[in-house]
Parts: structure tokens; sequence; C-alpha cells
């Protein structure tokens, strides 16, 4: 068993997905998969294979950033992959990476670099570019202001800083990343090390309703209350403005057409935002 790193998933209904992956593993890492569905049915997807793997039932959805904590808190090796499950990534790119997380040491996290990073990068420099050390130029790192996706993290770097437990799904990772940069951790991407993210795929087709209602509510609360944590109450307003903008706009619209589930989601995006500006926890679970 390696005794470096640990996958962790957070999943829902996406068993099928995370097969494919995990076949593609060395057996010698142990994987831990959070499954938000409450099914339990899928602990026996995996009784097959031949892997180390541990499938977390909750008694609820947790949502991405309780997924994660549980994860890290799970896992009995300081180095943590933490992953949706619509990715591909090879055995020989985890390798790299331990390698990598080993000889820097001092991080935030570390992410690889998407495959096809012409039409949308999995990381944003925000400021001036950072003058590399020798030991970044020379294993192809650079130092970036934020990370989307699939990044590894060493536990005793975060000082049980985890994730804000408030986000249920968006905009928790960017909160992350913008503790670690207050706590100066670096946010390094290894830019010859490649991954591919399918997006958006991570949940089947047939739960297509409850993803649009759970991101029609959830986007938007969490848009306002990341910026009002990370910034100010003010520039959180300035900020969910345009959205709540849009939504009267798209109900006004709707109606017209009698387009009454294009009303519905328009309604769950106010409905979300008000809920954030006046201080309500992101309670909002569709179940279909």
């Amino acid at each position: 068993m390696n005794k470096d790193l640990t996958l962790v998933f957070s999943s829902y209904q996406s068993h099928k997905l995370l097969e494919k992956l995990i076949r593609k593993f060395s057996n010698k890492y142990r994987i831990i998969i959070i499954e938000n569905s409450c099914d339990y049915e899928i602990k026996k997807k995996f009784s097959n294979l031949k892997k180390k793997i541990e499938v977390i039932i909750p008694v609820k959805n947790l949502g991405l950033a309780k997924s994660y904590n549980l994860g890290i808190k799970k896992a009995k090796t300081n180095l943590v992959f933490l992953n949706n499950p619509d990715i591909e990534i090879s055995n020989k790119s985890i390798i790299q990476l331990i390698k990598y997380a080993k000889k820097i040491r001092k991080f935030g996290v570390i992410a690889p670099n998407y495959k096809n990073n012409k039409i949308f990068k999995n990381y944003e420099i925000f400021n001036k570019k950072k003058i590399p050390s020798a030991l970044f130029e020379k294993l192809n790192i650079i130092e970036v202001d934020h990370i989307d996706n699939s990044f590894i993290i060493d536990k005793r770097n975060l000082n049980n800083n985890l994730f804000d437990e408030n986000f249920f799904l968006y905009f928790e990772t960017s909160d992350f990343i913008a503790k670690l940069k207050k706590r100066h951790k670096k946010i390094l991407i290894a830019k010859k090390i490649t991954f591919h993210h399918y997006g958006s795929k991570s949940v089947p087709e047939e739960y297509s309703n409850l993803v649009k209602k759970t991101r029609a509510y959830h986007y938007n609360w969490s848009k306002f209350y990341y910026y009002k944590k990370n910034y100010n109450f003010i520039y959180g307003l300035k900020a969910i403005i345009p959205n709540l903008a849009k939504s009267i706009v798209k109900i006004f619209f709707g109606l017209i057409k009698f387009d009454i589930k294009a009303v519905k989601l328009s309604l769950l995006e106010m409905y979300g935002i008000i809920s954030s500006i006046i201080g309500l926890r992101s309670s909002y679970r569709p179940k279909n």
C-alpha cells in the first residue's frame, strides 16, 4: 500500500465514471469516495475492484466542501489528491505529482495542467508573474493565484485550515485557495504533468433537473458569500447585483412565454441571492 497518497472523490451517482477511472490506477493507492446520493447499493459497485477503496455513505448530501474535509480527515497519508469524478489522469502523472510534492514540501496546493489548455486553463494568474525559483524552473512549475480543479494538498501544511463548510457547492475551492494565499502558501501548477477534465459530467444525465436546481440556488448563494467573506459586504453586493438583475429579466420573459420551468429556476436564483444577503445558511437541497 502506498504510504504517500490518498485519492479523494466527491461523488453523486458517479460510480460508472469512477469505476472506469479507478481500474487504471495502481493498486498501491488508497481511495476514498464520499457518495452523496446516500445510495448504499453503490458500495457493491466497487467490491469487484481489487483496490483499497473506502466508500463513505453519509446520512445526507454533504456537498463538496464537507466531502473534501471528511476525505482529508479520513486519509491516513499526509498527501491527499482531491478530485471530481469526471477526470482522466494517468498513474505516471500521479507518481510525478507525488515526487514534486515531496521535493517542494512547503506548498498550499499543487495541481496538474489541462491537456488542452488553449480553450480553458485550470488556473489563473491575477497579479504580476512571479519570479520562479531554480527548483520551479527545473520542474517547470509556475506559481498562480487560482486553481480550478484536481489538486494535491499536504495535511501538514494546512494546520487544520480546511474548506469552509458554509459552502455547499461552488466557490469553496476559490475560498480555500484565498485562505492559503493569505497564509503565504504557494499555489502551484505543474505544467508538464497533464490531465483531462470533462467538465459538468460528474452526475448522470437523469439527474440533470436536480443539477439545474442545485446550481440555480447554490451558485448565487455562494458567490455573494464568497465575496462578502473575502472582501466586504458592499463588494459582495456589487458582485451579485448583475446576477439578481438577470434573474428578474429571466422571470419576466419566462412569464411572457409561459415557461414555468425557466421561471422556477430564476426564482431559485433569487432565493439563493436573497438568502445569502440576509445571512441565511445554504440550506436548500432539491430532491429531484
